[in-house]
């Protein structure tokens, strides 16, 4: 069997011992088709390599491994060698999200939960102002049974016959009064800025004025969700940008522009971008909130695992 096939067939075996078989790992079945899209044997790094240079990423399950059942993911991201991943809404048993069922998922897995993206209510719509503490104490209560310290905030929807500048003051004074309750609970909300190419209807596009906004809150639990791939499609100079912005970040996304696939099929550098994301000092994860291209989940694992590898980033985690 040449080193292809094996790598193949045994996360195909790895797969069947958690209960995945039929679901796709790397574009093709795992039951019956082990047939895998690769140029080049070497191309795909041993689980080994994988387990010890993807351990900067977190894998977003919300976008990897689709259709595949939800709480399934978490063992096909172990499979393929992450020891984390991050999710959206945790709430939606139609799907089998709770977060009790995917806390108990990754415990039985091993597999840290690194961040989540509650659904929210437009936060700049005065008519919401009743609904935001209710909602953060349900945001909360779900970050305490993830065993997570921050979340995902969105919220950032246009209100019809308000003004921008009228929006990011409503959005504002929402976070100011989610902060004492943040603080108190020690718990960070990190804005995530959109690009407008890929959400039409928001108003936080790129890193203003989602930067100004943090710094206008001025607190330790408001914070930004850095997503290259936003910023990429909203502003461009990724590394300039970071620098600016830096101070006001807590967590990192990242996709290669302009398809939302893996790094190196697209036009950003990632070995830079995270060489200097390290330089700056960071140190939490980084949400590969992604597509793999193809859906070859294997070689989109094997790919950001190289970087890693090449700028040794996986001594620069916080486990």
């Amino acid at each position: 069997m040449d080193r292809r096939k094996f790598i193949t067939h045994s996360l195909a075996a790895g797969i069947a011992t958690t209960g995945l078989a039929g679901c796709s790992i790397n574009g093709a079945t795992t039951a019956g088709n082990t047939t895998h899209n690769v140029n080049a044997v070497d191309e795909i790094l041993s689980l080994a390599e994988r387990q010890r240079w993807l351990r900067p990423f977190s894998c977003n399950i919300e976008q990897w491994f689709r259709p595949m059942p939800f709480l399934d993911r978490i063992n096909a991201a172990k499979a393929l060698g992450f020891s984390a991943v991050e999710i959206w809404n945790p709430h939606h048993e139609a799907r089998g999200k709770t977060p009790e069922t995917i806390a108990q998922r990754a415990k039985e897995q091993g597999i840290k939960v690194t961040t989540y993206s509650p659904r929210v209510p437009a936060l700049a719509d005065p008519k919401n102002e009743s609904l935001i503490m209710p909602w953060l104490d349900k945001t909360i209560a779900a970050g305490k049974t993830l065993n997570v310290k921050n979340f995902n905030l969105t919220g950032h929807k246009l209100v019809p016959g308000l003004s921008l500048d009228e929006l990011v003051a409503n959005y504002t004074h929402a976070l100011k009064l989610m902060v004492p309750r943040l603080e108190a609970e020690n718990i960070t909300a990190t804005i995530e800025p959109y690009n407008p190419s890929n959400h039409k209807g928001d108003f936080l596009y790129g890193h203003e004025p989602a930067l100004s906004i943090c710094r206008e809150v001025n607190s330790p639990n408001v914070k930004l969700n850095w997503d290259f791939f936003h910023m990429q499609r909203t502003n461009g100079n990724l590394i300039t940008n970071l620098e600016n912005g830096f101070d006001q970040v807590t967590y990192i996304q990242f996709a290669d522009s302009p398809g939302r696939n893996q790094p190196g099929t697209g036009e950003v550098v990632y070995d830079r971008v995270f060489t200097r994301l390290r330089e700056l000092g960071y140190q939490g994860y980084i949400g590969a909130e992604f597509f793999p291209k193809d859906k070859d989940h294997l070689k989109a694992a094997s790919d950001i695992a190289k970087i890693a590898k090449r700028i040794n980033l996986a001594d620069a985690i916080i486990t």
